[in-house]
């Protein structure tokens, strides 16, 4: 059992001050991950021509001095390269990033009625197989 005198509770001011910076936190990782899509959706509309921006072969921090590329950004980049060469898991990784995920939709349709009749049938013809 715990002690009651070392348990605090938090002052109203002080939860406060944690809702904020759990806020602060919650839009700086909301924020990251739209950048996060956004490069995502840049790279998955890059030109496939000779010369263009698509070489990605070698891609380091050094390649890009005055951009901060993010290790994500790179990372980006990297599956980018992967799926160029054909990885269908690295494509499916890229589009699903750049948010164009196809829904997944599971339709459930029938006769409830039938269905319920239908199982209380196997129920019984299970009880009657197990009892002869």
């Amino acid at each position: 059992m715990a002690n009651e005198k070392n348990l605090k509770t938090p002052t109203t001011k002080q939860a406060r001050e944690r809702g904020k910076k759990g806020g602060q936190a919650s839009a700086a990782a909301r924020k990251r991950r739209k950048e996060m899509q956004e490069i995502a959706k840049i790279v998955l509309d890059m030109p496939v021509e000779p010369g263009e921006v698509t070489d990605l072969e070698g891609i380091t921090f050094e390649d890009y001095p005055d951009v901060n590329l993010t290790v994500g950004e790179l990372s980006v980049l990297a599956v980018a390269k992967k799926a160029k060469k054909g990885d269908v898991a690295a494509l499916t990784f890229l589009r699903d990033t750049a948010g164009e995920k196809p829904a997944e939709k599971v339709e459930v349709s029938g006769d409830i009625t039938a269905a319920t009749e239908d199982i209380k049938e196997m129920i019984a013809a299970a009880k009657k197989k197990g009892n002869g």
